[in-house]
């Protein structure tokens, strides 16, 4: 992968993912579950989180000698401790709020990866998490992240529509014994 490459499938992976919640109401997005056990809203904050976690440690490849951080995120779980920190951080936030970020995250990581060249996004460095990965690892990472949820969010779409036909044959049933 060549960094040109990755920006465009960056933003393709995020069209993706958008162009499944495009039209989905308010409601739809704040409902508890939609996406195994998270709301839109919140699996759209760990999004941002992780395009935000992507930033910090990208920007350490251009740094001398390792990366070091002032905090490890467990892989225990499948980092699930941070994504229901990253979930509970956003709570109180407003569904536009977190839709923002989502935007603004995905923003700055497309503009970090833009300032790097191929040799430093092909350079392995130790991530956050404590496993070495290249920067075009992460990126792709992010990527497959993107296109899951989107998959995801599909199935859910899917869901909405059984139910509205559902009801509307429940109602046209309860019409016809009137």
């Amino acid at each position: 992968m060549k960094r040109d490459e990755a920006i465009h499938q960056l933003r393709a992976s995020r069209k993706e993912f958008q162009d499944t919640i495009n039209g989905l109401s308010e409601e739809d997005l704040k409902r508890a579950k939609a996406v195994d056990k998270w709301a839109l809203k919140e699996l759209m904050g760990i999004i941002a989180a992780w395009d935000e976690e992507l930033v910090r440690v990208l920007q350490t490849f251009t740094m001398p000698g390792e990366s070091q951080y002032t905090y490890t995120i467990s892989e225990r779980n499948n980092f699930a401790a941070w994504n229901e920190e990253q979930i509970a951080a956003r709570r109180e936030r407003s569904l536009s709020q977190v839709m923002s970020e989502f935007e603004i995250a995905r923003r700055d990581l497309i503009q970090v990866v833009e300032g790097l060249t191929d040799p430093v996004l092909n350079r392995r460095r130790m991530t956050s998490w404590g496993k070495p990965a290249t920067g075009f690892e992460l990126v792709a990472m992010q990527i497959e992240r993107d296109r899951l949820y989107a998959e995801q969010v599909q199935s859910y779409r899917k869901k909405i529509e059984r139910w509205a036909r559902a009801r509307h044959k429940l109602t046209e049933k309860r019409k016809t014994k009137k």
